[in-house]
């Protein structure tokens, strides 16, 4: 390649040389920031001898680097006195870092325009600052000077490094040759242009998917044994994808503000087999949107050529999920945790539907004037959706959402009707979220039953013969079940004040955890039962009242069942079955409440002593307001299933 520029200055048409020059300085640009981060980690390995550093290997690598011994530089380093450190391969390094810079500098010095010039007075000025040894030792001033990438007062070599590179960017895009399905190239060969039309197959068929936004432009050139392309997704200055193909090898090289779309860019190649190195975070300048990036490096090892063109497509098609991805993620993260929001637009770049069509139609204001429409009191601006419809039915939700809202998008519906629909989807979920109260309010009777068969069965054992650490345990898990049968009468008050003519549900639930409370009660008073006892009789008697109690509650579970399946169209039978439940709870009530006067009579009769007879009494009149309150929980239920039967 020496030989054909000679020759070409030779002919006077330098010009022809200046494609292969930016080549070259923007690999060198890969080579000095190399050599700017193994500075730094040297320079901190130093200081924190005792942690733990990379050795930068996969980062020489990338950069084509071909020095195997700068891997031990980092491990090497140690600190001589305060400010001065010991870097093995110190001069070598700031002697790569000279080179670079000219190399860097060489395009856009030999156009002689006033930006060449401007550049030549600063390598004039700041050269001279990388100053060197042959003992390797260098001062921390000296990489301060070098590394420096903040904007301030002075001019530093990081800086001058920025300016080259943007540029250099500028310059390559002037002097692409030839244009490959989007992508400007130079200086490719007939293989290079196969696999660069893959990677552009990918990145075109999903391009449409960021609609109106800028980005994805892409450059490619090959620089020695390397193919490089490099692609700009979005608008960010420090987010930038470089895939260098060698062989058979792609490195993809990948920086990003955001630490969370980072780790997202990564997971869309979990069944790639892509081999990720460590991720490093940088110091940038006044220029970034934010004064750390993050870099990472991937290793893709195709199996031949058909694989590594399958792979760069699938790379290249994956891009368009990244722009304006951390925007999406904060709009989701209104209505979900931030991890499921994470999971949705993960799901959506699977599937290949995207974000950009959801923030398009209005992101987070659509949500809220959905709810306008499906909540009675609509959510404030930060109050979660989940929190309603629960996490994995909201994640449903805003699936369906951003499917319908790109599919919508690109089959040119007009927007408005995709708002509609999707504001009238989710009064679908809320419709559903009324079979979810019933279903609450079903477990809540389970629970009712639960604690009126420990009931029935420690009375049982007092029949028996048995000890107060029987009724102690059965007591305990009662008083277990009552807590949890308290969450879903929250649960049910909380969702109930959402959801439009919910309210039934938390009178109902209410109700019905009164039973839920007395039998309970009831429970305590068990273990408060004389373990030394004459009155087999009243326990006889009780046990009775308490069996009632179960079919009470029993009774009550089948007919919170059967209500469900009454409505426009219902058959005899289902109705027939509805009302004999509700029946059967009324009957045990009055069943009950003519037993609770004759054990009444009993208690008085058998008591042995005054604490006794207090204790039974307590009892049967707690077991006799839990079939009370199931008769009134019943009514309502009745009243409801009515009364929808008449509209």
């Amino acid at each position: 390649m020496l030989t054909k520029k000679k020759m070409i200055r030779e002919l006077g048409e330098d010009e022809l040389i200046l494609p292969a020059l930016v080549n070259a300085a923007l690999a060198a640009n890969d080579r000095v920031k190399y050599y700017f981060t193994l500075l730094q980690a040297a320079q901190s390995r130093a200081r924190h001898p005792g942690s733990e550093f990379s050795n930068l290997r996969a980062e020489r690598e990338a950069a084509g680097v071909d020095d195997p011994d700068l891997d031990h530089v980092v491990s090497g380093s140690v600190t001589i006195r305060p400010g001065v450190y010991q870097v093995p391969h110190a001069a070598a390094i700031l002697a790569g870092v000279r080179t670079c810079l000219e190399e860097m500098a060489t395009p856009l010095l030999s156009r002689g325009d006033a930006q060449g010039e401007g550049f030549r007075e600063r390598l004039e000025n700041l050269l001279p600052e990388i100053l060197s040894d042959e003992s390797d030792s260098i001062e921390d001033a000296v990489i301060q000077r070098i590394t420096a990438g903040e904007q301030g007062e002075s001019d530093s070599i990081h800086l001058l490094v920025m300016d080259l590179h943007r540029a250099l960017n500028t310059l390559q895009g002037e002097l692409a040759s030839e244009i490959i399905d989007g992508a400007m190239t130079y200086l490719l060969d007939d293989e290079d242009r196969e696999l660069v039309a893959a990677f552009m197959q990918g990145v075109n068929r999903t391009a449409p998917l960021r609609f109106e936004h800028p980005g994805l432009g892409t450059t490619a050139t090959r620089t020695g044994t390397r193919l490089v392309i490099q692609n700009d997704i979005g608008m960010t200055d420090a987010h930038v994808l470089v895939v260098n193909v060698d062989d058979l090898t792609v490195s993809v090289i990948y920086t990003d503000i955001h630490m969370p779309r980072l780790q997202f860019f990564q997971s869309l190649f979990e069944e790639q087999g892509v081999l990720w190195q460590d991720t490093l975070s940088r110091k940038g300048g006044e220029r970034f949107e934010a004064k750390v990036y993050h870099l990472s490096v991937g290793k893709y090892p195709a199996q031949d050529r058909g694989d590594l063109a399958r792979f760069l497509a699938c790379l290249g098609s994956r891009l368009v999920f990244l722009i304006d991805w951390n925007r999406a993620r904060k709009r989701l993260r209104t209505f979900l945790p931030n991890k499921d929001a994470a999971a949705v637009l993960k799901w959506a770049a699977d599937n290949e539907y995207g974000h950009m069509a959801f923030l398009l139609l209005g992101g987070e204001k659509i949500i809220y004037d959905a709810l306008e429409l499906a909540a009675r009191v609509p959510l404030r601006y930060g109050e979660p959706l989940y929190q309603i419809l629960g996490r994995e039915k909201t994640c449903e939700y805003f699936e369906w959402v951003l499917k319908a809202a790109s599919t919508g998008l690109r089959t040119g519906r007009s927007r408005l009707l995709i708002q509609d629909e999707i504001k009238a989807e989710l009064l679908r979920y809320f419709r559903t979220e009324h079979e979810n109260l019933m279903e609450i309010c079903e477990e809540h009777a389970t629970l009712i039953i639960d604690v009126a068969r420990v009931l029935r069965d420690t009375l049982i054992a007092f029949q028996r013969g048995g000890d107060g650490g029987y009724a102690a345990g059965s007591a305990k898990r009662a008083k277990l079940w009552e807590s949890e049968a308290d969450a879903l009468v929250i649960k049910v008050r909380s969702l109930s004040r959402r959801i439009e003519a919910a309210q039934f549900y938390s009178d109902l639930i209410t109700v019905a955890d009164d039973a839920l409370d007395y039998l309970e009660e009831a429970m305590f008073f068990a273990t408060l039962v004389p373990a030394v006892t004459s009155s087999r009789k009243i326990t006889v008697e009780i046990t009775e009242l308490a069996e009632i109690a179960v079919r009470s509650s029993q009774e009550f579970l089948k007919a919170l069942m059967a209500s469900q399946h009454i409505h426009r169209g219902y058959s005899r039978d289902e109705m027939q079955d509805f009302l004999k439940a509700v029946d059967r709870v009324i009957g045990f009530e009055r069943e009950c409440d003519d037993g609770l006067r004759h054990a009444e009579k009993i208690i008085l009769d058998w008591s042995t002593d005054y604490k006794e007879m207090a204790v039974f009494l307590e009892i049967v009149r707690m077991i006799e307001e839990s079939t009370n309150s199931l008769m009134k929980a019943v009514y309502i239920i009745r009243d409801r299933v009515l009364e929808g039967m008449n509209r």
